[in-house]
């Protein structure tokens, strides 16, 4: 009877029969799964571990659910949580660094911003990347209203690798050709396969886009670590993460059409040098903002080298929801399309007065503005603060207002230090 009732069942009913028994097994396991994650995390509330001692998971609910399940069940958990849930066991570790998580995420859309620093400091060889970690459960408060006291530690960069972020972020350059292509950062020992391409996307009759898997592109000329790069017109231009003395290919352009590396001309002593900063594409140009005395240009049109009449403070500059905002030693400025001309950012004097003059970067958080300045503490180190303004139009659009959501110390570092670039991920 039951037989002939299903066989009697469209293919749609028995399609929404199966996506309902789906759901009903997902919920269930969401919820043990959930129950014993709660428990973890009072556990480690009231008593933090190490990895000698973390509590071990022994439910055997849990330990029989599918791989495939728990990730899916993480990737609806804060990020926050990840570096304690990772010592648990070896399959949490190893789920919670897996590539497969960060794909559930995306698709369970429950990515989070991350804020990721670059710095050099003093007595290291290379630069290393930091990455924002927030506590949680915690409410971010303006510490400026009480700048005296002692950082909460409820926010704060972590170093990277570690249990807080396993790799450094990776940029993304741009679709060319139906192709997409990013650079990875190497920090172990240079290599010359940073740069990796995937066609594009197709999308799926049920309206998801599945991507083929990533692979390595041909190989730059020189071996590199830490290089940064920008696309224009179809190239892609790398440069840095080699040896200062590499005059021949310090620079490299990447043609997407041919498949091909050309060595640039050589910049000059002064750039290769320092400590590059960022890269930006304006005015057909690719703009190089270093720790050098000028920045400098490369101009594809004429193939040769040249030095910026004035210094550009790209890092102090970003677009939230189609609108310029700058920083200047008065404050912060939006740019009016209609009045064509910068407009000061309403509601932060407090802000304005503790930071607008040791901003290091401003960045696009989600919507939000948020801002990087540092001072010296009474130790004569340096203090890295961070701050999160939400911001509102007013007055039919002709003003733009922002609000203080939090600001704390994030990282103390050596005065000597510096700063290279930030850079905001969904993860």
């Amino acid at each position: 009877m039951v037989a002939r009732q299903t066989k009697s069942l469209s293919r749609g009913d028995r399609f929404g029969l199966l996506k309902h028994a789906i759901s009903y097994l997902y919920e269930k396991s969401l919820k043990v799964f959930t129950l014993t994650i709660n428990k973890l995390i009072s556990t480690f509330a009231r008593n933090p571990t190490t990895s000698s001692t973390a509590p071990q998971l022994t439910s055997p609910s849990f330990s029989s659910l599918p791989d495939e399940i728990v990730v899916t069940c993480l990737a609806h958990i804060s990020k926050s949580h990840y570096p304690k849930l990772s010592l648990v066991s070896k399959r949490f570790n190893s789920l919670i660094f897996s590539n497969e998580l960060h794909l559930a995420r995306s698709r369970s859309k429950t990515r989070e911003n991350v804020l990721h620093v670059f710095l050099q400091l003093p007595g290291h060889r290379l630069p290393s990347w930091y990455s924002m970690w927030i506590k949680p459960g915690q409410t971010l408060t303006n510490e400026l209203k009480e700048e005296n006291s002692n950082s909460t530690g409820n926010a704060m960069l972590v170093p990277i690798p570690s249990s807080y972020s396993p790799s450094a972020p990776t940029l993304y350059l741009g679709t060319f050709s139906s192709k997409q292509y990013k650079l990875r950062h190497c920090k172990n020992s240079p290599v010359s396969s940073l740069l990796w391409v995937r066609n594009k996307g197709v999308l799926t009759p049920w309206g998801k886009s599945k991507y083929s898997p990533w692979l390595k592109a041909p190989r730059m000329k020189v071996a590199r670590e830490n290089a940064i790069a920008r696309a224009l017109d179809g190239k892609i231009y790398v440069m840095g993460g080699c040896n200062a003395d590499e005059s021949a290919s310090w620079a490299e352009v990447f043609d997407t059409n041919t498949q091909t590396w050309e060595s640039l001309p050589d910049p000059g002593p002064e750039l290769r040098f320092s400590l590059i900063k960022s890269m930006n594409v304006t005015k057909r140009r690719v703009y190089v903002e270093s720790s050098g005395k000028y920045d400098h240009y490369y101009n594809p049109k004429e193939g040769r080298w040249g030095v910026s009449s004035k210094v550009r403070k790209f890092g102090r500059k970003c677009e939230i929801g189609h609108v310029w905002y700058f920083c200047r030693k008065r404050g912060f400025f939006w740019y009016d399309t209609k009045l064509k001309s910068w407009r000061m950012v309403k509601g932060l004097e407090v802000l304005n007065k503790y930071c607008s003059v040791g901003v290091i970067a401003i960045a696009n958080y989600g919507g939000k503005l948020l801002i990087l300045w540092d001072k010296f503490d009474q130790c004569q180190n340096k203090e890295i603060w961070c701050s999160v303004i939400a911001l509102e139009r007013r007055s039919g659009d002709h003003e733009v207002w922002g609000t203080v959501e939090w600001a704390s110390v994030v990282l103390t570092v050596p005065s000597s230090y510096v700063f290279l670039r930030c850079q905001v991920k969904s993860v």
